[in-house]
């Protein structure tokens, strides 16, 4: 059954044909109809994002009651966190100044 062709292709039986058209099929069928997702599991990111958002709104004072949107609390949060930075190394400087004249 495995003859040789004219231009030097093999020849494949019909059941070589036949496999390879099936999973050919199948693979379209795979692609083309892929499983629709539910409305819960559509809905949550965006729940996630939501929990993440209110627990943000509760760590950063003055927060709460804003109402400029994410946009806004974002820039809130990245100034809060640049001020406690400012506070931690006023801190360290206070710290280094009495320890250096403890030692003295």
């Amino acid at each position: 059954m495995g003859g040789v062709t004219l231009e030097g292709q093999r020849k494949e039986s019909i059941w070589v044909l036949m496999r390879r058209q099936r999973a050919r099929r199948a693979l379209v069928k795979k692609i083309m109809i892929r499983p629709k997702k539910s409305v819960e599991a559509i809905r949550r990111p965006s729940r996630a994002i939501h929990r993440r958002v209110k627990t943000l709104k509760e760590l950063v004072p003055n927060t709460k009651s804003s109402s400029a949107g994410l946009d806004g609390l974002l820039r809130q949060t990245a100034d809060y966190i640049l001020a406690l930075e400012r506070k931690v190394r006023v801190m360290q400087t206070m710290f280094q100044a009495l320890t250096e004249t403890d030692c003295v």
